[in-house]
């Protein structure tokens, strides 16, 4: 159907302050606010009062705040169907300082801005007097998104003849895990099943920024993320036998070097470059100061991949952190060589064997030498995490260090070694080159609305082919093999116990991704904005444009 520009508009306004009005700081009770938001609007739209059973809430299973889905499906003729997603949890507030109480009242934060300018940035300020932005928390990132898909929906839902279907998941909990999308994975395949889905294309509407005034930006794909943590146990010595013992600090920082920002994982696939990877913690395990080497030391990092997969990524870690390994045993002896040239005593080499270990093999080394008393203290120890890490009372790399600790305590190996295993979250690398044929009407309709955006608007859309903010579009799609997903379930440190992606029903729902959303600025800053022009006219037409093509075939 062809929508009513000046109906949108209006129901993209009314929704959006009531949407903004409701606070959901992310990872905490507020994000349940969303599903009184959400029951108010099902309640509105007639076309859901008379088919209360194609709206509602999916419980998150084991959530520890019990936060649900929103979630609800246009009928409409055929099988065909399009997947709105847009996540409702925002970043906190404290940021807006003494107009904290109007973060999420647009129009009167607006207006306070105006009073007090002078305290804004100049570029700021000049977007608040050109009056062509919407200030706020989440009128950006991402409940101006999230209003243009309800308002389409809301739309589209008066035509009795409408051909195709659209279901809308809202989601929480984008900002931290993304427990909701991950959820929302299971109400999409109980869909497709029960009303035997076709589905052709997930849009997301995640806001862009733009070099330019005149390029805005699409992305037909979304960037992977996988955080690794290695943990390295030495050999305890006092500083005073330092030749005797071997310091984990000194591995785990050899690694750390061979791997900061190295080019050896750096990709390119279509246009796009992703970053090197970066480390974010690294620290010893002593808990007391003492005058001995640490017996261990743990750190992880972000790695950001286009096409690698979890395990190539791992196996490639493997290899650099058993040669780091091996360069500092080397260099110990050069050291220990000389200094036994000074104090005229006998050199005999210090021999360490290069021990490297994902947490699989060293979960089945615990099973082998201690069975049923290891598979009894492990569950009792994730139980204290599980309950620890739900209440916030836990970091996830805390956790990851007991759990490595604790299988290390029933394996009867106690040489040096080092640990590698993966930690929560993952995001899979998702790209529409991935699914082949299966990409190329949506590959088509993304050039008609290229055009459209050129010939109408005189914006040259740029195409690109991994949104890098991370996104939940990650879901959309799963194209490894069974052993790449063994690989995870198996290396994944709290695996079911707290964190859980359910791969093969992603493989099974796997669908094409776009992701087309309005221009805004300052993500997460108390100067968030988003352009009203996009908001309330442009990116809802170009997405009519993309259903209404995609529908009409």
């Amino acid at each position: 159907m062809s929508i009513d520009k000046n109906e949108i508009s209006n129901l993209i306004e009314r929704n959006l302050l009531e949407f903004v009005g409701t606070r959901s700081d992310t990872n905490s009770k507020e994000e349940k606010n969303i599903e009184q938001f959400f029951q108010n609007w099902f309640s509105s739209v007639e076309y859901f009062k008379k088919n209360p059973e194609y709206c509602g809430f999916f419980e998150i299973p084991n959530d520890y705040l019990d936060r649900k889905v929103s979630w609800c499906l246009l009928k409409g003729k055929g099988n065909d169907t399009v997947v709105f997603i847009h996540h409702n949890d925002i970043v906190e507030t404290k940021d807006y300082g003494t107009f904290e109480h109007l973060s999420l009242k647009p129009y009167e934060l607006e207006k306070e801005y105006k009073k007090n300018s002078s305290q804004l940035p100049n570029n700021v300020m000049e977007d608040l007097f050109s009056e062509k932005w919407v200030f706020g928390r989440g009128v950006c990132d991402m409940k101006g998104g999230g209003s243009i898909q309800m308002s389409l929906v809301e739309e589209y839902s008066k035509d009795k003849d409408f051909k195709g279907n659209i279901v809308l998941l809202s989601v929480p909990d984008e900002e931290n895990l993304s427990a909701g999308m991950r959820a929302g994975v299971l109400k999409l395949k109980e869909l497709k099943d029960k009303y035997n889905l076709n589905y052709k294309v997930m849009i997301n509407s995640e806001p862009h920024e733009r070099e330019d005034d005149l390029k805005p930006t699409l992305y037909d794909g979304s960037i992977g993320k996988i955080m690794p943590v290695v943990y390295v146990r030495g050999k305890l010595a006092h500083v005073g036998q330092i030749y005797s013992g071997l310091n984990p600090i000194n591995i785990l920082s050899e690694i750390i070097r061979k791997t900061e920002v190295s080019a050896g994982f750096i990709e390119k696939r279509g246009n796009t470059t992703n970053p090197p990877p970066t480390w974010l913690y690294h620290k010893d395990r002593k808990i007391v100061y003492d005058v001995s080497l640490p017996k261990a030391s743990c750190g992880y990092m972000s790695i950001l991949p286009l096409e690698k997969t979890p395990m190539a990524l791992m196996e490639k870690l493997k290899k650099i952190s058993k040669r780091s390994f091996e360069n500092v045993v080397k260099d110990l002896n050069k050291s220990y060589k000389k200094y036994t040239k000074i104090a005229g005593i006998e050199y005999k080499e210090i021999l360490w064997e290069a021990k490297v270990k994902f947490y699989s093999e060293l979960y089945k080394e615990a099973l082998r030498d201690s069975g049923k008393e290891f598979e009894e203290a492990y569950l009792k120890v994730m139980s204290i995490i599980k309950n620890k890490f739900n209440n916030n009372e836990m970091s996830t790399i805390e956790a990851a260090n007991i759990i490595i600790e604790k299988t290390l305590e029933y394996v009867k190996d106690l040489s040096p070694c080092v640990i590698l295993a993966l930690t929560p979250p993952y995001y899979p690398s998702t790209n529409n080159m991935m699914l082949k044929d299966k990409s190329n009407k949506v590959n088509e309709l993304i050039d008609v609305i290229k055009k459209y955006a050129k010939d109408n608007f005189e914006e040259e859309y740029e195409v690109k082919n991994y949104f890098t903010g991370i996104s939940d579009l990650s879901y959309a799609m799963y194209v490894s093999d069974q052993k790449d997903i063994d690989y995870i379930e198996n290396n994944m440190l709290m695996w079911k116990d707290v964190y859980f992606i359910p791969l093969e029903e992603i493989k099974e729902i796997s669908m094409p991704v776009i992701n087309i959303g309005p221009w805004g600025k300052d993500f997460h800053k108390y100067t968030e904005r988003v352009l009203k022009e996009d908001l309330f006219y442009k990116t809802p037409v170009l997405i009519d444009l993309f259903i209404t093509q995609l529908f009409d075939k």
